[in-house]
């Protein structure tokens, strides 16, 4: 626990430092940068657990070099359009175009097929995870006041995650998901009851940013029923592929996927209800 405690603060810490160098810079190329690094380093983690790159498990190096083009791709065009807004709408159509089309070239022509099968298919899912959703991080970031939305919205689904964390440990008794045993109950609301909270006081205290507060409540429960729902995807890789952390990279969080993975659903769905609802503060 004490790891934990000290590898989050220093995380915090670090990210808040890029975070005041881009206000000061009046630019987002630092947490930009951090973003596409984990969202690459988060595909590299999955095709590793999956064994995509291991011939011996079915996989190629043809299907990793697939998988890692086609991710760079999208989060370069996440990066790209939050900033400039300039691509076309078939861009990134065309990247998971290919990533399909060239998962299935480098299985299908192969005598060992059948083998490759489920390396194909985590092969388009890392892409979609972490090139496609994971890019919406950056989109979020350069919207209009996209510094506050995208401070307000981490903090949101990480204490959404913290908020299940401690109560499910001090509190939890009625264990209720089967892929991942130790999520409780009780965990489980508390974190939705903070997410209504912490978004109910965003819309309060930044009215002109952010949905008003009381519309804000039902978007905090969407997006805590979202972030939990990605954070058990990570718990059916890990069950799926017999592994308790993803890598040693991160003492206590069980590597890059832990970390990221509350904002794979939830940062899409955020930056979709913050663009096109009527409510959405801009």
């Amino acid at each position: 626990m004490r790891t934990r405690i000290t590898v989050g603060i220093t995380l915090i810490a670090a990210i808040a430092g890029l975070f005041v160098l881009d206000y000061c810079l009046d630019e987002r190329w630092f947490i930009s940068a951090l973003v596409v690094l984990l969202g690459f380093a988060g595909w590299c983690e999955l095709a590793k657990l999956a064994g995509i790159a291991s011939r011996e498990r079915g996989g190629s190096a043809l299907l990793f070099l697939v998988g890692s083009a086609a991710t760079a791709w999208l989060l370069g065009l996440g990066w790209w359009e939050g900033a400039r807004g300039l691509a076309p709408p078939w861009a990134a159509a065309l990247g998971l175009f290919g990533v399909c089309l060239g998962a299935a070239v480098a299985v299908v022509f192969r005598r060992d097929y059948t083998k490759g099968f489920e390396p194909l298919l985590m092969t388009i899912l890392g892409t979609l995870l972490y090139g496609y959703f994971f890019s919406y991080l950056l989109r979020i970031y350069h919207l209009e006041g996209g510094m506050l939305k995208g401070v307000v919205f981490i903090l949101g689904v990480k204490g959404n995650d913290i908020s299940a964390y401690f109560v499910g440990r001090t509190w939890g008794r009625v264990r209720c998901i089967a892929v991942s045993p130790k999520k409780t109950l009780e965990g489980c609301a508390a974190a939705v009851i903070f997410c209504a909270v912490w978004f109910c006081l965003a819309g309060w205290i930044w009215p002109e940013s952010f949905f008003p507060w009381p519309v804000a409540a039902p978007l905090g429960i969407i997006l805590s029923f979202t972030t939990q729902v990605g954070d058990l995807t990570e718990s059916l890789l890990k069950r799926r592929f017999g592994v308790k952390d993803s890598s040693s990279l991160l003492p206590e969080f069980g590597g890059i996927l832990d970390l990221t993975d509350s904002v794979l659903f939830s940062g899409y769905l955020y930056w979709l209800l913050e663009t096109t609802a009527p409510l959405g503060g801009r």
